[in-house]
């Protein structure tokens, strides 16, 4: 019975092996030691890349905040773009997808949230902006977010490799943006 648990054990972790070995192949699997970030985007490093700080290079420009956005304050961060705010409001943030967490979890669903409640601790004040559908079909309110110094939260997770550009019609503001933030971070990686 110990001989067979043992063979078990060896065949399990030779399947989890090669599972490894053909994500990495294929580009699935980011990390500290080659520089990226969960979706295989370059992460955020302590040092600016060369031009980041150039507003008209590719991928750099930053929507402004629009005068008729809303005051909203973060209470709880949920994965790497949902996050529910203290007026009750579950939100999707628009534009971009993150890996999942919880029971249906994917590889760097932790980091891309815990990324986001690095960027919106509890209690952080935002600005809301709506696009043109309001709702998604679970009833989360569809929003890109604002900090208080003007960042747009759903462009700089795309940034600094934690999301994927993800456009879906009929909410396309700022999608030009969001799609050149991430060619520019796959083309710095």
């Amino acid at each position: 019975m110990k001989t067979a648990r043992t063979i078990l054990g060896v065949v399990f972790a030779v399947v989890l092996l090669v599972i490894l070995v053909v994500a990495a192949e294929r580009g699935l699997l980011g990390s500290p030691a080659d520089g990226t970030g969960p979706s295989g985007l370059p992460a955020a490093s302590a040092s600016p890349a060369p031009g980041a700080d150039d507003e008209d290079a590719p991928g750099r420009a930053t929507p402004t905040v629009p005068a008729d956005a809303e005051v909203a304050y973060v209470r709880y961060v949920h994965d790497g773009d949902t996050l529910f705010l203290t007026d009750d409001r579950k939100v999707r943030l628009l534009g971009i997808d993150t890996p999942e967490v919880g029971e249906h979890a994917e590889c760097w669903g932790d980091v891309a949230r815990d990324r986001l409640r690095e960027l919106l601790p509890e209690g952080t004040r935002v600005r809301t902006v709506a696009d043109v559908q309001p709702y998604d079909r679970y009833g989360r309110s569809l929003l890109f977010l604002f900090t208080d110094d003007g960042a747009l939260v759903n462009l700089d997770l795309i940034r600094d490799g934690y999301a994927e550009a993800v456009v879906l019609k009929p909410n396309v503001l700022w999608s030009d943006e969001l799609e050149a933030a991430e060619d520019a971070a796959r083309a710095e990686r």
